[in-house]
């Protein structure tokens, strides 16, 4: 079962790192304006999303991913606050779904609490 988690987890980060450089501007928006270098933001959130996804897989220092992951996942739950708040679309142009943008929150505690659990050890 861990492994299978550690799997999906990798991908998931992986792909999303990915389409952080591929639909930069649409990950762009949920960056609120008033912060300086969104595009830095987004691009920075992306590597790390990739490393982390390698990360995963590398035994030794197990514990410490965990916990920086499950921090990073923490630090970009007010993105997606942002997101539901304003009301704005994964795609642009498109209106955005509020059931879709607040339902989707909660969803952020899985993957911080997964994050937590592939940290422990004994966890390969």
């Amino acid at each position: 079962m861990k492994l299978f988690l550690r799997s999906l987890y990798s991908i998931l980060l992986f792909g999303a790192g990915v389409l952080h450089f591929t639909h930069e501007q649409s990950f762009r928006r949920s960056v609120p304006e008033t912060l300086p270098l969104r595009r830095t933001i987004v691009l920075v959130s992306g590597i790390f999303e990739m490393i982390f996804s390698v990360l995963l897989w590398v035994k030794k220092g197990q514990d410490i991913t965990g916990k920086l992951l499950a921090l990073f996942m923490t630090a970009v739950f007010p993105a997606n606050v942002y997101m539901a708040v304003r009301r704005i679309s994964f795609r642009p142009g498109e209106e955005a779904n509020p059931w879709i943008l607040w339902l989707r929150l909660p969803l952020q505690l899985p993957l911080i609490v997964g994050a937590l659990t592939l940290g422990r050890k004994g966890n390969g």
